[in-house]
C-alpha cells in the first residue's frame, strides 16, 4: 500500500487529519539514509500506543521473495512485536502523522529515512505522558487498545 510522504492521510476515515509517513511498496522509490538512534529508541516506545488496529497485516513489498508474504516480528531492545497490523499517530508542529506499523521494519531493514519533520516530530515529542495516552484514547473514541499490556509485544 503506498501513499508518499505528507500526502493526506486516508486510509481510513478518521476523525482527525493526518499526513502519510512510511506507506512504501515495491514500485515507487523512497528515500533512504541514516536516522539517528535516538530516534529509533523514541519511535519504538511509540509502538505501544496502538490505533487503526486490523485484523489482517500488510506484508513487507520490498523484502526478497523467500520472507514476502509473512508476517513481519521485530526484535528491539531485547523486545520482539509483529509488524504489520496496526498504525501509530505522532503529533508534531503542524501536522499529525499516521505511521504504518511496517514502517518501523522499512527503517531498519531496508535504510527507508522518513522526512526530517517526522524524525523532529518524534525526537521533540515524548509519548509516555499522561496528556499523549489521553490524546491516544480520545482518538480512539476512549477505548485503550492494550495500553496496560502491551499487546503488540511478541512472548
Amino acid at each position: 500500500m503506498y501513499y508518499k510522504d505528507l500526502s493526506p492521510y486516508r486510509y481510513f476515515k478518521t476523525k482527525e487529519p493526518a499526513v502519510n509517513i512510511g506507506w512504501l511498496d515495491g514500485h515507487h522509490a523512497y528515500e533512504t539514509g541514516p536516522v539517528p538512534e535516538e530516534f529509533i529508541d523514541k519511535l519504538w516506545k511509540y509502538m505501544r500506543y496502538p490505533v487503526e488496529v486490523a485484523r489482517g497485516f500488510h506484508v513487507c513489498e520490498l523484502c526478497p521473495r523467500e520472507t514476502a508474504g509473512k508476517s513481519i516480528r521485530i526484535e528491539y531492545k531485547n523486545t520482539r512485536r509483529t509488524m504489520g497490523y496496526y498504525e501509530i499517530r505522532v503529533f508534531g508542529g503542524h501536522n499529525t502523522y499516521a505511521f504504518p506499523s511496517l514502517a518501523f521494519h522499512y527503517i531498519l531493514e531496508h535504510h527507508y529515512r522518513p522526512p526530517q519533520e517526522f524524525i523532529d516530530a518524534v525526537l521533540e515529542q515524548d509519548c509516555d505522558t499522561q496528556s499523549y495516552y489521553e490524546r491516544i484514547l480520545k482518538y480512539n473514541d476512549g477505548y485503550d487498545f492494550w495500553f496496560t499490556e502491551d499487546r503488540t509485544l511478541d512472548e
